[in-house]
């Protein structure tokens, strides 16, 4: 129980300096953008702008996988397996684009 306590502990802290550097970036991205709008075209902003959205690009990414992770992870405890829905969602957008193709070519056909 000493190591889950430890580790618990460790990822809360983790997790809370992520989101804080998350808040504090994208609250940077809005100052720079403002300061961007207001006239000074000034290349060392615009720099500093695309720097920081590549650093919270980055945090971003890193939260993505850890969902994906942990849906595979529910998928797999649970038995479920998502191959039906997402070939029911195939057939859905099949049906959809061959309509919409009929349909188009009814409206425009030099008939």
């Amino acid at each position: 129980m000493e190591i889950r306590g430890f580790t618990v502990k460790f990822s809360k802290i983790k997790a809370r300096k992520r989101r804080d550097k998350e808040t504090f970036l994208q609250k940077r991205i809005n100052k720079l953008f403002l300061k961007d709008e207001k006239g000074k075209n000034n290349r060392h902003i615009i720099c500093e702008l695309n720097s920081t959205r590549a650093r919270l690009k980055k945090i971003t990414a890193l939260k993505t996988r850890g969902t994906i992770l942990r849906s595979r992870t529910r998928w797999h405890e649970q038995g479920e397996r998502n191959n039906k829905y997402f070939l029911n969602l195939e057939k859905r957008n099949y049906s959809k684009k061959t309509s919409l193709q009929t349909e188009t070519s009814k409206w425009f056909s030099p008939n």
